[in-house]
């Protein structure tokens, strides 16, 4: 793929300027540098970065704030750099690429990278050349065609391919992409998942938790967990996290309270 464009963000100079060096190293295209939240945001949705690595703890706005300040629909790969553990499991529910740990070796920093190149590379393999409106079409428009999304276009191995949605077992969000899992692969699609929520039935595909979506019709069984989530186990013994959020949709899918 072409050379990939990144974009800094810390809120400490010595730290920004080790990314920038490490980040020359591994043949990444530095477009922007911020020392914090605000100056995220803005170089973001000015640059459009495809990775970005970004600190956590910074003056106003912090790494999780830059995100949700984006929306789902605008976040690039996302490595996240920090001095604390605490957030990585944070982190990764917000569907980070990796986690680097301070202080990191140039080892772990460029294994981080072969990583995000892999994903990006996969992604543009995988992701048809549409039209940004054939990817997400606007809901009034895909109510104007009379009826929600039916089939899923992917391109594979040089081929396009048509996939029917109620194939699919079910949705994983990967920040602004989600993995289709369905005859037993996983493919990755331009789309989040809030996106696709808008496309699907709701009849049909119900949101489990913030990383996932299932096709009720392949729901086996569920069993409860502690403090109100639940397991669900669909037909091939796929096992999925049913948050207490998100239990009203599944209720309202079933006609009646779990």
């Amino acid at each position: 793929m072409e050379l990939i464009r990144a974009v800094i963000v810390d809120d400490e100079k010595p730290a920004r300027t080790r990314l920038q060096s490490l980040c020359r190293e591994t043949k990444l295209d530095v477009v922007g540098v911020g020392r914090d939240g605000m100056e995220a945001v803005k170089l973001i949705r000015s640059q459009s970065p495809d990775l970005l690595f970004l600190d956590v703890e910074m003056p106003g706005l912090n790494g999780f704030g830059v995100l949700r300040e984006l929306g789902s629909g605008s976040i690039p790969l996302t490595i996240f750099v920090t001095a604390h553990h605490k957030y990585a499991i944070p982190a990764f529910e917000a569907h980070a690429a990796d986690y680097l740990l301070k202080p990191y070796s140039d080892q772990r920093f460029e294994a981080a990278v072969q990583q995000a190149r892999r994903t990006l590379e996969l992604s543009a393999k995988t992701l048809p050349p549409l039209a940004p409106e054939v990817e997400e079409p606007r809901r009034d428009a895909m109510n104007d065609r009379g009826g929600y999304l039916e089939r899923i276009v992917l391109k594979e191995n040089g081929r396009i391919i048509f996939v029917n949605v109620a194939d699919v077992d079910w949705i994983e969000a990967a920040g602004v992409y989600v993995h289709l899992h369905f005859a037993g692969k996983t493919h990755l699609y331009r789309s989040s998942v809030v996106h696709m929520l808008d496309r699907l039935d709701p009849a049909q595909f119900v949101r489990l938790h913030r990383s996932s979506v299932v096709n009720t019709a392949r729901i086996r069984e569920l069993y409860p967990r502690t403090h109100g989530d639940y397991t669900v186990v669909l037909h091939d013994g796929t096992e999925l996290m049913m948050s207490r959020a998100y239990r009203n949709g599944l209720e309202a899918w079933l006609r009646q309270p779990l």
